[in-house]
Parts: C-alpha cells; structure tokens; sequence
C-alpha cells in the first residue's frame, strides 16, 4: 500500500490539479493508498511520522512507501521526519517552482511517469547532508546555504508576488526580483571557513556558502557542477572577496555553471564543513529556512531511498 502526502498549495495549486490527475492513474490501476493533504509543513512532518514509526510498523516485511507530491519544501520535511530511513522508500512528483532534486535525479513531473515508477520500483540510494546550528539539526537532499541565497529564500517564502507570478508560471521571476533586492542591502561580513581537518580560509568580504548534494539549487542553478550524492562528500560553493556588482554579472554564469573558476567564486569539496561568521545570517535547507545563525556544521548522513 502507497501513502500519498500531497501538497495541494503547491505552487500556487499545480499540486492539487496534478493530485486530480494522479487520482484517476491510480484508481484505474487499481492501486491501494491512502492519500493525506498537508496545510502546513508541519501536517507533512506529523503524518511522515506516523507512516514511518518503527513501533507500529515492526513486524512489517514491506518497506513504508511514501509518494510525495509537491516541492522541495514538502520533500525536506517528509526526509526529516522519517523515523524508520531504512525501511522506507519514498516517490517523488514534483510540483513546485525549484524542483532541483528531481531535475538533479532526472525525475518526471507527468503523474503517468509516477505511476510507472510505482509499477516497476527500481530501488536508488542518494546521500543526505545534515546541518547543525545552535541546537538546530536539519537533513537536506538538495542543498544548504547560508548568506545571501538563504535570504533570498527567507523572502520569497514570504513573497505575495510569488503567487501571482506563479499562476502566470513565472515563479521564478519572484527570485529574480528578490535576489537584486537582496544585493543592494547585503551588508558587509566576514567569515572563516573550516574543511576537514585543514586550516581555516578567512573571506573578509562574504557573500554566500552553499553546500551540495545535488548540482542545481534555486531552481536550475548550477552552483556546484560535480557534486555526486553518492560519494560521501559535499561540494561548497563560497562567494567572497568579491564586488556586489561582480556578483551580479556571475549569477547568470551559473544557471550553466559557468560561474566556477572565476575570481571571487570558490569551490571545494569536503566530507566536514564549518562556518563562522562575524554576525548571525539566514540558514536554509532545500529552501526551507532554519533559522539565523553566527556558526554552522554540515556534513552528509545517511541516505534516502527512492524509487526511480
């Protein structure tokens, strides 16, 4: 049997017609579920819960599966929530404005591509990172970043604009907006960098940190073109010593990734990082917004199962 979390808001409602379309796949399969409609992140996070709880679950041989249908956002809190990782097996139908896990994973957003992957169950592993700030522990599946690109994030959750340039399927014009809003009142801050065991890198000027899983965040940025979620490392992308109008001119450079190399963008890989920073700055995973924070650990953790 298939539980189904369903976020119906999901850019601005692309998740509930896509469920309407699902439904009727689904029925005409024949296929058990249950279907559960989230309002709030924290409905997604209390029925993963649920589904997922070793104790009612224990002499289950089949694995939980779960098909999540929304964005990045509903995606992050199914992962963080489930409480039996490796007795679960998640599918995914995407129906956000990212979408960078599926488009990393060359996952479809057809409801009929869904239903194929529910019939043949082909078994994938991918890495997870996991961010931990002040008391704070977050797993993410795409990316996490603090700095500039989680401000930016921070705003558009909050973003009227976003809802009505979605409904005109222009979502992504809302970050466009909102990331040149950002860069004018970026303030000044510094920030040491720690990997692994090595020495620290002082950036005087600091932008952004972002570490991935995944290449893409942002909805089709590029940021770290190598990251591999299944070899144990995250790949950080760090932004600094660098002009604010410089940084305008890259950003478009990495929807292809042609950022990488050039003088103020700096990429490494590594399987510990730490930050500290001079003051406290907006933290996200996968666009979901932790919290602001003057020092940061990330590093990967365990592995989500998926079907592809």
């Amino acid at each position: 049997m298939y539980h189904i979390i369903v976020n119906p808001s999901a850019k601005t409602g692309l998740g509930r017609a896509k469920w309407r379309e699902l439904k009727k796949i689904l029925d005409a399969e024949k296929i058990t579920y249950i279907v559960h409609f989230t309002k709030s992140a924290q409905d997604t996070c209390r029925y993963t819960r649920s589904i997922t709880d070793p104790c009612l679950y224990k002499y289950n041989a089949v694995p939980n599966q779960i098909l999540v249908l929304g964005g990045d956002g509903t995606l992050n809190c199914v992962i963080n929530s489930i409480l039996d990782p490796d007795h679960t097996f998640v599918t995914y139908l995407p129906a956000g404005t990212s979408n960078d896990f599926a488009r990393a994973l060359h996952i479809s957003d057809l409801p009929e591509d869904a239903m194929r992957t529910i019939r043949r169950r082909s078994k994938a592993a991918t890495d997870l990172g996991v961010v931990r700030c002040g008391h704070k522990k977050r797993k993410f599946a795409v990316s996490s970043g603090i700095g500039y690109d989680a401000s930016i994030c921070e705003e558009a959750l909050r973003s009227p604009a976003k809802k009505v340039l979605n409904r005109l399927g222009l979502g992504k014009l809302t970050y466009v907006s909102i990331a040149l809003k950002q860069l004018l009142l970026l303030k000044p801050v510094s920030c040491d960098l720690y990997l692994d065991d090595k020495p620290p890198v002082h950036f005087h000027h600091f932008m952004f940190a972002t570490m991935m899983q995944q290449p893409y965040e942002g909805g089709g940025f590029k940021f770290c073109p190598k990251a591999d979620a299944t070899d144990g490392m995250l790949d950080i992308c760090v932004a600094g010593n660098v002009s604010k109008f410089r940084v305008l001119l890259l950003i478009p450079l990495a929807i292809f990734g042609g950022h990488v190399g050039h003088r103020g963008i700096h990429s490494y890989r590594a399987k510990t990082v730490r930050i500290v920073t001079s003051r406290p700055l907006c933290i996200h995973t996968d666009g979901e917004i932790v919290g602001h924070y003057k020092e940061l650990t990330a590093t990967t953790d365990g592995k989500l199962l998926y079907y592809q």
